[in-house]
């Protein structure tokens, strides 16, 4: 009797245990979202001990879309890195050398900040308050490139310095399509840089791409940068490359100034005998519209490959001498440099010749018996 009872138990366990929706609801999969700002934005006359953001769950320490809390929000003007503590639910920013008096700060949170779980906002949110009586309404905005590759530039640091007053440094970040917007902004003249900020440590470190533009403010204003490396060592031939027995490739390792460009005067090419090749053309190879589609520099970007067409064909089994005189990087920097290039036994043909089928031959009528 005993075993019959532990027998049913044990069947009333088994069913029990029969598969069904687990126990806790609904896998959570939605990004944290803000319940609440303090103080409220838009706010005057106020001077807070910290600026809190308020979120429907608990965020994580460590986001999935940073290397830190610190790196997810900016304070503008700025000092330094902000102060963010952390607390479950809820982040509070602040200057690390306190709020200045009568001045407008803009806090942003940047796309990042995930919950416990790893769902990851990917929008933003923008904070305006004022430690005086005002809030300046002036903005500017723009987009920032990657002038070299010909295209916008994300997560880039974007910098406006008043000229009268260096001190104060507004901040943000592009968007995904390369454009941004500072406001809280007085009249007056600016200076805007754009850096890459490759490892988001909000200075502009050496080989770093930058641009910058001076900017006159009334209302509203308008800017395009053209971020770049600066180079101070001049633009040097590489590569010398065989496409045809009359087309040569020019690679340099950095980008050659759009203006003044590069001409067939500044190149030279010869065999051992001295006896100069007779030159046609020099220009940039052809666009990659798969990479340049969707918005594009207003200027023509810079390039570091060359394509050189030649007056005669190359002899086979020559080796001849590349020589370039003066050529401009986009700093100004002047470089002569030359470079070698072999060719084969048998250089590839200008043109593919197509041999065309042979006619069929003519069929005579077989007469009917």
């Amino acid at each position: 009797m005993k075993r019959f009872a532990v027998g049913l138990g044990m069947v009333a366990l088994g069913a029990c245990a029969s598969p069904g929706s687990p126990p806790g609801g609904p896998v959570d999969t939605a990004a944290p979202q803000i319940l609440g700002l303090a103080p409220d934005s838009g706010r005057t006359g106020v001077t807070p001990r910290n600026v809190v953001f308020r979120f429907d769950e608990v965020v994580s320490e460590r986001p999935s879309g940073a290397a830190s809390l610190n790196a997810l929000f900016l304070i503008s003007p700025r000092e330094g890195e902000p102060n963010v503590d952390w607390s479950r639910d809820e982040i509070a920013i602040r200057p690390r050398r306190g709020w200045k008096a009568n001045t407008a700060y803009t806090i942003t949170l940047l796309p990042g900040l995930s919950d416990l779980r790893g769902n990851v906002r990917n929008t933003g949110a923008v904070l305006v308050f004022s430690t005086g009586q005002t809030i300046p309404s002036g903005k500017i905005s723009g987009t920032v490139f990657d002038w070299v590759e010909r295209r916008v530039l994300a997560r880039a640091l974007v910098e406006a310095r008043p000229v009268t007053d260096t001190t104060l440094i507004y901040v943000t970040t592009t968007d995904s399509a390369g454009a941004f917007v500072i406001g809280s902004l007085a009249a007056g003249q600016y200076t805007v840089r754009a850096i890459a900020d490759a490892n988001i440590n909000r200075a502009l470190d050496p080989r770093e791409a930058w641009d910058s533009a001076r900017i006159t403010l009334a209302d509203s204003a308008t800017t395009e940068l053209l971020t770049f490396v600066r180079d101070s060592t001049g633009s040097r031939l590489m590569t010398v490359t065989l496409r045809d027995s009359v087309t040569l490739e020019l690679g340099f390792d950095n980008p050659l100034a759009v203006s003044p460009p590069l001409t067939t005067a500044s190149i030279r090419v010869a065999a051992a005998d001295s006896i100069a090749v007779p030159i046609v053309s020099l220009s940039p190879p052809p666009l990659d519209t798969t990479i340049t589609a969707g918005r594009v520099p207003s200027r023509p970007s810079p390039t570091r490959t060359l394509i050189l067409k030649l007056g005669r064909r190359l002899s086979p089994r020559t080796e001849y001498r590349v020589r370039v005189t003066d050529a401009v990087n986009l700093t100004g920097v002047r470089r002569s440099s030359d470079r070698t290039v072999m060719v084969p036994e048998r250089p590839a043909a200008t043109t593919p010749v197509v041999t065309p089928p042979a006619a069929p031959a003519p069929v005579t009528p077989r007469r009917l018996e």
